[in-house]
């Protein structure tokens, strides 16, 4: 009995260092590797930023809109708020959206026209 129960033991601590190879795949030392590149590739990054020389390409992080770093805001006018409000109490009177609860709970929204739920910019099935 006590050989069996030993055998036993030596079983299950053969499958689960097996498994823990297994799921470990033998990729620690490729993680290992991608860190270190990651940390040479951010001290070269700080690098370049405290020496004032140019950021490679993929260093680079800024987004720019018409080359531009910033995006002006400018205040809209009373007639096209206006004209936004006339457009949509038009959208609203040919619609007519009513939310209305499925099978599984989930909310959605039920036009009485066709092609309601597409914007101005999005014109599929047009």
């Amino acid at each position: 009995m006590r050989v069996l129960i030993a055998i036993s033991i030596v079983v299950a601590s053969v499958s689960s260092a097996s498994a823990q190879f297994a799921m470990d795949h033998g990729h620690a030392a490729d993680a290992a590797s991608a860190a270190r590149s990651a940390r040479a590739a951010e001290a070269a990054k700080a690098s370049a930023i405290a020496n004032g020389t140019p950021l490679l390409a993929s260093q680079q992080t800024n987004f720019y809109v018409g080359g531009q770093g910033t995006i002006k805001v400018v205040p809209r006018t009373a007639e096209e708020l206006k004209a936004d409000e006339a457009g949509q109490a038009a959208w609203k009177a040919r619609c007519r959206p009513v939310v209305v609860e499925d099978s599984e709970g989930l909310r959605r929204v039920k036009y009485a026209e066709r092609d309601c739920d597409l914007s101005r910019f999005n014109t599929a099935g047009n």
